[in-house]
């Protein structure tokens, strides 16, 4: 893999994490972690795309973890509004009152900037390579994407749906998608990526 390449997708997940770490601190609330997860894929996707072989492939990558990274930011966003600080956030902040400034750097931003960069190596792998246009793998490719990122987004809404009904308390979401798989929006999500 390209070097040069991998520095700068990590300089990119790097930057992204670090503002939203910045910014929740400005704000106490280190669930912005959630919401900046999407947008880091879609900085590092461009980032390598820029400082790379700027082959169709990789344009065609970075143009669908873009629609992927502002979907799963935007839900995360729209389900979160209201409802202050995550629960998991909050048990840490408790933990360490006075350090979780730091803390949070650490083991929630930084960490999620490092799977983020881990999990892209295919991006950095595609920006390293010296190919000009997109082949039938890559069609096929975009094609096995579209089907995880309908499972995903179909998941999510159906999810939504189900939590904000009345009649569904205290029962276990078993329709739609759900009826297949226990968690269609993470099976999507591994199957896109």
């Amino acid at each position: 893999m390209d070097a040069s390449v991998s520095l700068v997708a990590a300089t990119a997940a790097l930057a992204v994490m670090g503002f939203t770490w910045l910014a929740s601190l400005a704000v106490r609330d280190a669930s912005l972690a959630d919401i900046a997860w999407g947008m880091a894929f879609v900085l590092i996707g461009w980032a390598c795309y820029l400082a790379g072989d700027r082959s169709g492939a990789m344009l065609l990558a970075a143009c669908l973890v873009t629609v992927w990274g502002f979907r799963l930011a935007i839900h995360i966003g729209r389900r979160n509004l209201g409802h202050g600080e995550d629960k998991r956030y909050q048990a840490m902040r408790a933990k360490r009152p006075k350090s979780f400034w730091i803390t949070s750097l650490f083991t929630v931003f930084i960490l999620q900037g490092a799977l983020a960069l881990i999990i892209s190596a295919p991006f950095q792998s595609l920006g390293a390579q010296d190919s000009e246009s997109i082949g039938i793998l890559s069609w096929l490719g975009a094609a096995v994407f579209v089907v995880g990122f309908g499972f995903e987004a179909i998941g999510d809404a159906q999810l939504k749906a189900f939590v904000n009904d009345p009649s569904s308390k205290g029962q276990v979401m078993d329709r739609g998608l759900w009826r297949y798989t226990r968690h269609p929006n993470y099976f999507g999500d591994a199957t896109l990526w």
